[in-house]
């Protein structure tokens, strides 16, 4: 009886560790949600973000931010009215809704079977107040993500990221309307360019943990099944 009580308090302690590391490493920031044609509401698009590589390096990295008075590029972020941050009022975000969604438009020399695919290395959402303070921060989580263009056209996204579930609570517990929205974005493998990021009101999306970590999961709530059975059968004979 022993015995069986030690291997079901060693397997229920795998199954709380196992769940603690997977919530902690696949939880709050930017999740990858998918190749979709996510496309704001409206005419024109405003686009954020629109970073392109200098010279001969196929590295694009910048971003745009608010000094409190005024937006300020940096970084390989290209020159010009394509780099806004974009207010929560502006997306329509209210302090129930703040699933911010990514579109992500890849400007490479070809797109389809056989095109040089372009690595999303990190993406930094930040949030700043009235006096360009920063009050929210979300990351890219379970990145690096190589992606082939896939050429929808201009204002409709390859690709999309969002916040997950746990990164739009945070949001909402500092909502204020007037809170700019900005966005960093770190890429290898870049041929071409500019590439293109814009903002959308989305739904939260729940980060699923790996393959290995479910596996692990499912057999080891299989193996305390099969001790009580076990101990069950046991005590009628």
């Amino acid at each position: 009886m022993k015995k069986i009580l030690s291997h079901l308090t060693l397997s229920l302690a795998a199954l709380v560790f196992l769940s603690i590391t997977a919530s902690s490493a696949y939880a709050d920031g930017i999740v990858f949600v998918g190749a979709n044609t996510l496309r704001p509401d409206g005419v024109g698009i405003r686009t954020v973000l629109s970073i392109q590589s200098p010279g001969r390096s196929s590295t694009e990295s910048g971003g745009v931010r608010y000094d409190g008075s005024s937006d300020v590029i940096f970084g390989d972020a290209t020159r010009g009215g394509t780099n806004n941050t974009v207010s929560l009022s502006d997306l329509g975000v209210t302090r129930t809704m703040t699933a911010i969604q990514i579109g992500f438009n890849i400007n490479e020399p070809s797109g389809g079977p056989g095109a040089t695919p372009v690595t999303v290395q990190d993406l930094i959402l930040r949030a700043y107040d009235q006096n360009g303070n920063v009050v929210f921060t979300a990351s890219l989580v379970n990145g690096p993500y190589t992606l082939t263009r896939l050429g929808n056209g201009q204002g409709t996204a390859d690709y999309t990221f969002g916040l997950d579930a746990e990164a739009a609570t945070r949001l909402a517990s500092v909502f204020d309307p007037n809170l700019r929205l900005g966005l960093e974005a770190t890429i290898f493998n870049a041929e071409g360019g500019p590439e293109s990021f814009f903002l959308a009101l989305g739904r939260a999306n729940a980060p699923i943990p790996e393959p290995a970590t479910m596996f692990l999961l499912g057999t080891g709530l299989a193996g305390i099944a099969a001790k009580v059975r076990k101990r069950r059968k046991a005590a009628k004979e």
